[in-house]
């Protein structure tokens, strides 16, 4: 995968359930451009609750338009699911079922640092980050930073959402 081609997916895992829509459109709005304007073929999605999720279902329909794309789970543990309630577990199974490709970061179930190791990972794979990022000082405040740092393109979706 060229990291030019790829973009990864950050984001809270808490969102307003009546805001998921929009959410969705934003990420398929932005999506789309980087598949038409950059050739971006790779959707890095880290499988975990709230963004992460929302954002691989939608490169799953993408996919039904832009058949060329790709998307790839990069996952923290074996058991990143392991404590998530039936309907979430559920949702996730159906998200490894639609991705195109799974990478396992650490060979093992959850360790400390499993989830910082995935972000990293993604940064380094991905020139492009697609994220939804309403509070600095979180894990996703910190994965964009960092990213930014690299070099990487950050758009973040909810300065769009919040624009008045």
């Amino acid at each position: 995968m060229e990291k030019i081609r790829a973009c990864f997916f950050t984001g809270h895992r808490r969102l307003s359930a009546a805001r998921v829509d929009e959410i969705k459109n934003l990420i398929w709005d932005e999506a789309e451009r980087l598949i038409n304007d950059y050739d971006v073929r790779y959707f890095i999605s880290g499988g975990a609750l709230g963004f992460d999720t929302i954002a691989a279902e939608t490169v799953a329909e993408l996919r039904e338009v832009y058949p060329h794309i790709r998307l790839v789970l990069y996952l923290p543990c074996y058991d990143q699911s392991k404590r998530w309630d039936k309907k979430s577990r559920m949702r996730y199974d159906d998200m490894l079922d639609a991705a195109d490709d799974i990478l396992y970061v650490t060979e093992s179930g959850y360790v400390d640092g499993c989830m910082q190791k995935r972000n990293m990972r993604m940064i380094e794979d991905a020139f492009f980050c697609i994220a939804f990022c309403i509070l600095s000082s979180s894990g996703t405040g910190a994965t964009i930073r960092t990213a930014a740092d690299f070099g990487d393109k950050v758009i973040n979706v909810a300065d769009r959402m919040y624009e008045e």
